[in-house]
């Protein structure tokens, strides 16, 4: 076969065509703050010519987060690419025609639709965890501290367990505080108390996230093995025992306040063969706070509950927010929060900030000034749309006095700028029922405007904002309180003790004294003590404090009026999520209380050889 220059010719430029209609385009990314002109972490969601949507981890399957820039390669043809940058950012949305061979340099200008920071807001997610427990996916701090600044969150507080071996306080915060900038702050929490009813999944005492606590106690003790030996997970069927509210004290005594997460969780699943406990394929696995209702009454020792908690509970979190206006109504002032309960080792799980909490910070920024700010409940929560209410310029929170006075509220709302659609609806209630709606066919991108309250009596209100998809766009306030300088909270219950102290061999009464003890996690501290003449005596005690009997010559013991009062825990640990929303459900737990008997069976000391 005879070949000539030019068949020579022609099979190089097809074969060079080939191998051009075969290349990669390359996008390379620039992403800068439209007002400050740097570099600004987002996140990249981009979907190639055959509709593959690029990932990085599986961590995260909506996309990638990016510091700034990226660069990919991609197949040429019509190419997506959607940037975000949390709630308070407009989203970017194009479409480029990318050619073989081509690399094509983009820059982008992210533009806020409000600086919420300006305004002394501050947002932040504390029920987040690092490494829950599945580990299928590999996380490291870098990536988990890029995640939370792509989401535009000022603070996150990063929960159990960490990639840390052996972690302490002092090494979290220095692994931590790597990763801080001025205006991202990445600290640690823990989900403490997570407490197990004698490690049985279907009996959960509730789950709480702490925010602001101290790593040592006074002593010295890790703060984070004390929180851990004072919850029993499932399964630790053989862990001593310890309520909730003992937690809640540690978490304060530390400088930290405490909230209860998702309240009302529960799902149908397989469970046990493990602990003693026999293997169930449907059993009622609870995350649901039961012990919630003996808290409120006997401190309150929680400082406020999720009326918002991951995406999709709508069911549990519509119970959620009934249950918060039922203690309102009922005088107890907690604040209302919501986190994301996301996690990073998980397929899809590393998505924090999709609720969130904003806190009224005026002055900037401080770790405990949002604890204790968020504690006071000058708060709104949020899955996207953006609130901010007033009344007479006071944040949510406050106390105004009731009368014939008309008073303003003013509401500033804003669409989520990851969100297309706008807003669609604007309430307010009045002790959790609406008083005012404000329809918005026109599905503003934003709005301001007011309302006049004339409340003679004692309420609350709040503000409450849908944007485009009711489900799942939806923000809330904190509690407005109209009250008069008189208003006093309910005061803490008291258990009411019947006590006896007995010998345990011939059952006689001993002549002893009855301490109580305060326990802060898993360590007591000595209160009022109480003399038993004659062996037996009716007390009335703190709700939240154990009792050791003591007697000359016996070993002491230590009973709780929780604990050790079956008829109490086998009610609490049985309680519904419906039950929860019932006022009879806390007048039984107070009837309970009224009358609880102890019986201290102490054993004689053994004689020194």
């Amino acid at each position: 076969m005879k070949i000539t220059g030019a068949s020579v010719l022609s099979s190089l430029v097809l074969a060079n065509a080939t191998v051009l209609g075969a290349q990669d385009a390359v996008l390379r990314g620039t992403i800068k703050d439209a007002s400050s002109g740097g570099l600004t972490p987002c996140t990249v969601a981009i979907t190639d010519s055959s509709g593959k949507l690029l990932t990085e981890s599986e961590s995260f399957k909506a996309g990638f987060r990016c510091a700034g820039q990226f660069t990919r390669h991609l197949p040429p043809g019509r190419t997506r690419v959607r940037i975000t940058r949390g709630f308070e950012t407009t989203a970017i949305d194009l479409e480029l025609d990318l050619a073989p061979g081509q690399q094509a340099d983009k820059m982008f200008a992210l533009r806020r639709s409000v600086d919420l920071r300006a305004r002394g807001w501050y947002s932040g997610d504390s029920h987040v965890h690092m490494l829950h427990g599945e580990r299928t996916v590999p996380v490291d701090f870098d990536f988990v501290a890029l995640t939370a600044r792509a989401e535009d969150l000022q603070y996150l507080s990063l929960a159990q367990a960490w990639s840390l071996t052996n972690p302490t306080p002092e090494r979290l915060e220095a692994e931590l505080k790597r990763r801080s900038v001025p205006n991202f702050r990445l600290t640690w929490n823990l989900e403490a108390p997570k407490n197990y009813y004698r490690g049985d999944a279907g009996r959960c005492l509730g789950h709480c996230w702490s925010l602001g606590l101290r790593g040592r106690t006074g002593a010295g003790a890790n703060v984070i093995s004390e929180l851990l030996d004072a919850s029993a997970w499932d399964y630790e069927s053989q862990k001593p025992s310890y309520a909730n509210f003992e937690s809640h004290n540690l978490v304060h005594s530390l400088g930290g306040a405490a909230f209860y997460s998702h309240p009302a969780r529960w799902w149908t699943g397989s469970w046990g063969g493990q602990g003693g406990y026999p293997k169930m394929e449907r059993m009622r696995v609870s995350n649901m706070a039961v012990e919630l209702p003996l808290d409120t009454l006997v401190g309150p020792t929680f400082d406020g509950l999720d009326v918002i908690t991951g995406p999709g509970e709508h069911a549990a979190n519509a119970i959620a927010f009934e249950l918060w206006s039922m203690l309102l109504n009922h005088g107890y002032r907690l604040a209302a929060t919501a986190s994301s309960d996301s996690c990073f080792d998980r397929p899809g799980g590393g998505v924090p900030g999709t609720p969130r909490i904003y806190t009224f910070v005026p002055g900037g920024f401080s770790l405990a000034k949002v604890t204790r700010a968020t504690a006071a409940g000058k708060t709104f929560i949020t899955t996207g749309p953006l609130l901010l209410a007033t009344v007479e310029g006071a944040p949510p929170g406050s106390t105004l006095r009731p009368g014939a006075k008309k008073q303003v509220l003013d509401v500033e709302a804003w669409a989520s700028g990851a969100a297309p659609g706008g807003l669609q609806r604007l309430e307010i209630l009045r002790n959790g029922k609406r008083f005012q709606e404000l329809l918005l066919p026109d599905h503003p991108s934003s709005l301001r405007t007011n309302f006049t309250i004339q409340e003679p009596e004692t309420a609350w209100y709040c503000a409450r904002v849908y944007g485009s998809n009711s489900q799942q766009q939806v923000a809330m306030t904190g509690a407005f309180y109209f009250a008069d300088k008189n208003h006093e909270p309910p005061p803490p219950l008291q258990a009411h003790v019947v006590a006896r102290i007995l010998d345990a061999a011939s059952g006689q009464p001993l002549r002893g004294v009855v301490t109580e003890v305060r326990f802060e996690g898993t360590a007591g501290r000595d209160g009022k003590r109480h003399t038993l003449r004659l062996g037996a005596g009716d007390l009335s005690v703190p709700g939240t404090v154990r009792l050791r009997a003591e007697a000359p010559g016996y070993e002491p013991q230590i009973q709780s009026p929780f604990l050790d009062h079956l008829p109490l825990v086998e009610f609490t640990t049985r309680l519904s999520a419906e039950d929860l929303l019932k006022w009879q459900t806390f007048e039984r737990v107070r009837d309970l209380l009224s009358e609880v008997p102890l019986t201290f069976r102490l054993h004689k000391r053994n004689s020194s050889p």
